[in-house]
């Protein structure tokens, strides 16, 4: 019997063709999903998130002294490593019961030049990180007094955070205005 030659190069192509029939596939490319990080905190049952460069520090309340003739939610002002700090009940600022000094009450100190100002809250709830592409702008559904405040939300576990923007905050007549 006599053996037929086989062309090398139809020989090498089938050897490329079956490799590549039962190769396994190479991993897909996918692209991250994009978070938005923030600091997680509680006004009376509004749950609020700020962006993390609006926050210098967050502290338990610290012993304040009353400052006569303002309103009822500026508690006063504390001494927090040499800085003077105005302190602001923010639920009671929104018309909500204020701040009771627990285990959970905080105050954020907020990153605002030319404004030494700590907010009480009822609760910090750490770093909360957000998949950007579920933001969601429509809060029409949340009638609490917050919400002028608020630049966006994000819904995770059935839950609506809002963004709470302590910049505009700062720039609002009421907020600025203390004298009662």
């Amino acid at each position: 019997m006599a053996k037929t030659r086989q062309d090398p190069f139809e020989l090498l192509n089938k050897m490329q063709q079956e490799s590549l029939e039962s190769a396994p596939g190479l991993p897909q490319e996918t692209e991250a999903v994009k978070l938005w990080s923030g600091v997680g905190f509680r006004v009376g049952d509004v749950m609020l998130v700020t962006p993390l460069d609006h926050v210098l520090e967050i502290l338990p309340p610290p012993p304040m002294t009353l400052v006569p003739g303002v309103k009822a939610w500026l508690k006063g002002v504390a001494n927090v490593r040499g800085n003077l700090i105005t302190i602001v009940d923010l639920p009671e600022y929104f018309g909500k019961p204020p701040v009771y000094n627990d285990d959970k009450a905080r105050m954020l100190i907020m990153n605002a030049p030319g404004f030494n100002t700590g907010l009480l809250v009822n609760e910090v709830l750490g770093l909360r990180h957000f998949d950007e592409e579920l933001e969601r702008q429509d809060l029409s559904g949340l009638d609490d007094p917050v919400v002028v405040q608020l630049n966006g939300a994000f819904l995770r576990d059935n839950i609506l955070w809002g963004v709470f923007d302590m910049k505009s905050l700062v720039e609002n007549p009421s907020f600025r205005h203390v004298a009662a």
